[in-house]
């Protein structure tokens, strides 16, 4: 018998036997026998939940700021029921109220059936989410799967992993290697292959799935040589590593920047890591706000960056020069992605600060003060922006549409489009692509400005998702037209998740993947707030030759400017 074959009949056996001892769902991972409980679907379907378990041991005292390292076994049973802490960051639904612990890499486990119900060929696919949050806030807990799993067989793992300087804090050298945070999503991802047949799962049929900074780090995943055979599928809502706040520039500057800001000596790195060690974590995540100087923006100023030292890289180079793997692809974007970021830019006096300071502001709102190849072009840069998307027009209430249209077009629209384009070139298997319409009850908009939001307006960034996985703090779907439209994105992601072509029933001839030569115009569906299909074809999806032909160089790298150097 093979070993994968007696490993599985191992685990179906021993699940079998702690399973039906008790009503209590147990189950017997690598590490130990987890104890779960139950929860239940949006139309009352019985869901296994395991949440809370551990997959790497807690990166605290000596341990922050290495690579995960490998959980320890435990004595007795875990308790599964209860999640695991968020990781140290900001919580975006209460004005930045920074939440979790350093001790918080756990994932959380639902399955609609324990393998004393299956045999071995009888394993279900699996789905894999990694949370948005611009890689500081954020955790796995607050994507459920009640919508997914009201009819799908599948099992479903959420997971965190470190945010902010935590995570991706860098001395670029063997002390302190780069993008800690995603080696921890290596690590989940990891532990679900090892670990996932017991609850059902079958680890060789994986589909990762994110939104936002989780979709950007779907892509990276596709092209990091660490992620190689820990899936087959992916889903990717609203972000890719080619949006410029993907890729982090200046990370090591940043760091030491920190750790003179904590009192830490700067001038060789095994000095920095040991004072920084011996700091408070909470104030440690906490200091990327000195590098956010208007209104929290640039919004992700930690997060993935080249990896120029350490034995396991990561990211061994820039996006654009790493092939990415032959799977099939899911990607997306809302049609307003920037409703929510402009929104927030306007209120408390935003326009007239933004009209008043609009040379200084732009380059953090946008987010290209430090990617400029040459500083003197930052107030020409800016001003082209401005005539690009406002012509005489002044930034007002009236001319609210066009602030959305830039910062969608400059945060999300082209550099998904691209990424979807070149995965499609590269690939034998299909790209599919899809921009969502639809604007029902409820919003993630509401969190920022209820009054600004009612049924037909605005489709923001992550308004998508809450119609294929359950949000924490949002009401659930209560009309018929919600409704309908949950089932047609879950009927979208389960037929792709099943067979890697989403499926929507009558119109799915239409649905053509993204073609496979660059140069012909960008193939994608448009759902309408109708809930019809809309096949669309552009030569130049979100503004895309204005913007690369900027002379900016956000995958480079660059000199650092005076605003952040150290004086040593």
């Amino acid at each position: 018998m093979p070993n994968t074959c007696k490993i599985v009949l191992f685990y179906l056996i021993s699940c079998f036997l702690t399973c039906s001892a008790s009503d209590t769902p147990k189950v017997r991972v690598s590490s130990g026998e987890i104890a779960g409980g139950y929860e239940y679907s949006y139309n009352g379907r019985k869901i296994y939940s395991f949440l809370g378990i551990p997959y790497a041991s807690p990166p605290v005292q000596n341990y922050r700021f290495k690579e995960p390292q490998p959980v320890k076994p435990w004595l007795g049973v875990w308790n599964a029921t209860i999640p695991g802490s968020a990781c140290l960051g900001p919580d975006y639904t209460s004005n930045f109220k920074f939440v979790g612990q350093e001790d918080c890499l756990y994932l959380n486990v639902y399955t609609p059936k324990l393998p004393q119900d299956n045999t071995a060929d009888d394993l279900m696919n699996v789905v894999v989410h990694i949370h948005g949050g611009a890689f500081i806030g954020g955790q796995g807990i607050s994507y459920g799967p009640q919508y997914l799993l009201d009819i799908n067989d599948f099992v479903y793992v959420s997971i965190n992993y470190r945010l902010g300087v935590l995570g991706f804090a860098t001395t670029d050298d063997d002390i302190l290697p780069a993008n800690n945070g995603m080696k921890d999503q290596v690590a989940a991802l990891r532990w679900i292959k090892q670990n996932i047949v017991v609850f059902g799962g079958n680890p060789n049929s994986v589909t990762i799935t994110g939104m936002s900074a989780g979709a950007s780090s779907v892509h990276y995943h596709m092209i990091s040589p660490m992620s190689n055979g820990l899936f087959n599928q992916a889903i990717l809502q609203s972000g890719s590593a080619f949006c410029h706040w993907s890729y982090t520039e200046n990370v090591a500057q940043k760091t030491k920047y920190i750790a003179n800001m904590l009192g830490c000596p700067t001038n060789n790195s095994e000095d920095i890591v040991e004072c920084l060690r011996s700091r408070p974590g909470s104030v440690i995540a906490k200091s990327f706000i000195e590098f956010m100087p208007w209104k929290y923006n640039p919004f992700s100023p930690f997060g993935p960056t080249v990896e120029v030292a350490g034995d396991e890289k990561f990211l061994p180079n820039i996006p654009e020069k790493l092939v990415p793997y032959d799977i099939p692809v899911l990607m997306s974007v809302s049609r307003d992605e920037g409703f929510d970021l402009a929104l927030y830019a306007m209120n408390e006096n935003g326009i007239n600060e933004l009209t008043d300071n609009w040379n200084e502001y732009l380059p953090h709102l946008l987010d290209y003060n430090y990617t400029i190849s040459n500083e003197k072009l930052r107030t020409k840069i800016s001003q082209d922006i401005k005539n690009f998307y406002f012509g005489d027009e002044s930034i007002s209430k009236e001319t609210m549409s066009n602030l959305v249209k830039m910062i969608t077009d400059r945060m999300f629209g082209y550099a998904i489009s691209k990424a979807a384009q070149q995965i499609a070139a590269k690939n034998t298997a299909p790209v599919y692509f899809q921009e969502f319409g639809y604007s029902g009850n409820y919003s993630i908009i509401t969190t920022v400005d209820p009054k600004s939001y009612s049924r037909g307006s605005n489709v923001t960034h992550a308004d998508e998702i809450m119609y294929v996985l359950k949000m924490k703090n949002y009401p659930v779907h209560d009309n018929e037209e919600d409704t309908n439209m949950m089932k047609t994105m879950v009927n979208i992601w389960s037929t792709f998740i099943k067979n890697g072509v989403p499926n929507i029933g009558n119109n799915s001839e239409i649905w053509l993947p993204v073609s496979k030569n660059p140069t012909d115009p960008f193939r994608f569906i448009q759902i309408t707030q109708q809930q019809t299909f809309e096949a669309k074809e552009q030569s130049n999806h979100g503004n895309y030759a204005f913007w690369s032909n900027l002379p900016l160089t956000e995958f480079s790298e660059v000199n650092v400017p005076e605003d952040i150097k150290i004086e040593l």
